[in-house]
This record gives structure tokens, C-alpha cells and sequence, in this order.
């Protein structure tokens, strides 16, 4: 299977953060933790680079970002379009935080930058659904969230599979298709502590420091969710 990874981590400052070689790099190497050989094609959507036709990869996953999915960019008007166009051509997509929610966005549901605030570090949440890709299914998982911007609304026909009292559409689907997340389970322990070292302008110190303590708290289930998405793509 040929997946096309849809990066929009560009303007990420890469210097202090511990990417596997750079973002793209890391969402791959997540991947292949499962131990399945996929081929990558990596788009670059700020760089007016998008796939000519859909038919070019298999399926789609659409990384995180510092944009939001309602920003007023051409690009993302751009991969909205995408978007739509490999729903109805019945592609499998992926979305991680940005991703997970532009999909939400295009598809006809609505994400915004969330009145709660930033959610950050290691944080857990109840599943509250199941699919038959889903091998082993607790009641709660946790992940590595960093995000202002939520789904507050999902798209009509979509299932929700996870969330919590803060973040209440954390994980959804739509049928066999479409799989958003809202957490970052391609976040390495390190990724993480370097993030939350990167100045953030509308989060307290009080907030930060919760979230680098929030690190020690456990692990979070990244093996559990590449398993998941490797079993949703291959369908």
C-alpha cells in the first residue's frame, strides 16, 4: 500500500524539536512501528503541492500543524477541496490534530479554536466506541496532545470513538473511510518535552507546568494507535 502523507508542519521551528529526521520523517517511522510495509509519498499543500490525482497513493494521512482548519489560506482552501474530492472518490483518509480536524472541517462538520484553552501533555480519554480493526479495546487510552483548536461538531454520519470532558470528539470515524485523531500518537517522549520548551504566548505557566509534570505520569498508547490505523488503512 503507497500512502501519501499530507505534511503541513513546514513552518514548524525544527532546531530544538527531536523529530525522526524531520516531521514527515516521524509520522513514517510511527507507521512502521507496526511493522507493515507501506511506501510514502510526501506533499507539501503550502508549497502548492498536492497530489494530480488522487489515484497516486492508496490512501492519506493529513499530519498536525500550527494553522487552523478555518484560517483564511489558499492552501487550505486548497486541501479542503482535496479533501472532498477523496471522500467522494471513496479514498481512506487520516487525520492527526490539524489533520483529524481539517477533516472534520471539509466534511461538513466544524472545528474551532476551543473557549477551554490549550490542551497539553500526556492526557487520557474514554473510548467510547468500537470497529473490528480496533484489536484490543480498553475503556481509556491516553496520548500526547497539543492543541488549542477542537471539533465541535462532527460531520453527519461520523461515529465518535473517543473523548473527554475536555476534549469531547477526540477520535472519530466515518464508516470504513475516514479516521480522525486528536491526540499525536507519533509524539515521542522527547517531542513532547521539547514542545512544551517552545514558547507559548496564550498558556500559563501554571498550565506548562502541569503538562511537563503530566510526562511522568505514564506512557501513552502510540503502539496501540498504529496498530489501529495500520489495521483501518488496510481494511
Amino acid at each position: 500500500m503507497k500512502i501519501g502523507l499530507v505534511d503541513v508542519l513546514t513552518s514548524l521551528d525544527l532546531d530544538d524539536v527531536s523529530w525522526h529526521s524531520s516531521p514527515a520523517g516521524t509520522y513514517i517511522a510511527f507507521l512502521e512501528s507496526a511493522g507493515v510495509p507501506f511506501t510514502y509519498t510526501v506533499y507539501d499543500p503550502r508549497g502548492g503541492r498536492l497530489p494530480a490525482l488522487l489515484d497516486e497513493c492508496d490512501a492519506y494521512l493529513i499530519t498536525g500543524s500550527l494553522n487552523g482548519a478555518y484560517d483564511e489560506e489558499p492552501w487550505i482552501a486548497d486541501l479542503i477541496a482535496f479533501i472532498r474530492r477523496g471522500h467522494d472518490a471513496g479514498k481512506k483518509m487520516v487525520g492527526i490534530c490539524f489533520g483529524h480536524q481539517i477533516l472534520a472541517h471539509a466534511l461538513g462538520g466544524l472545528s474551532e479554536k476551543s473557549e477551554k484553552g490549550w490542551g497539553l501533555g500526556l492526557n487520557s480519554f474514554d473510548i467510547t466506541g468500537e470497529k473490528p480493526w480496533m484489536n484490543g479495546c480498553p475503556d481509556r487510552c491516553s496520548l500526547y496532545f497539543s492543541h488549542q483548536d477542537q471539533v465541535v461538531q462532527l460531520p453527519a454520519g461520523a461515529e465518535r470513538l473517543g473523548g473527554s470532558e475536555f476534549c469531547e470528539n477526540a477520535f472519530f470515524v466515518i464508516g470504513d473511510q475516514v479516521l480522525g485523531i486528536q491526540g499525536h500518537p507519533e509524539f515521542t517522549y522527547e517531542i513532547m518535552h521539547d514542545l512544551l520548551n517552545k514558547p507559548k504566548e496564550t498558556a500559563s505557566s501554571e498550565l506548562l507546568q502541569s503538562a511537563r509534570q503530566s510526562l511522568q505520569n505514564g506512557r501513552p498508547d502510540n503502539e496501540l494507535f498504529a496498530q489501529w490505523i495500520v489495521n483501518f488503512l488496510n481494511g
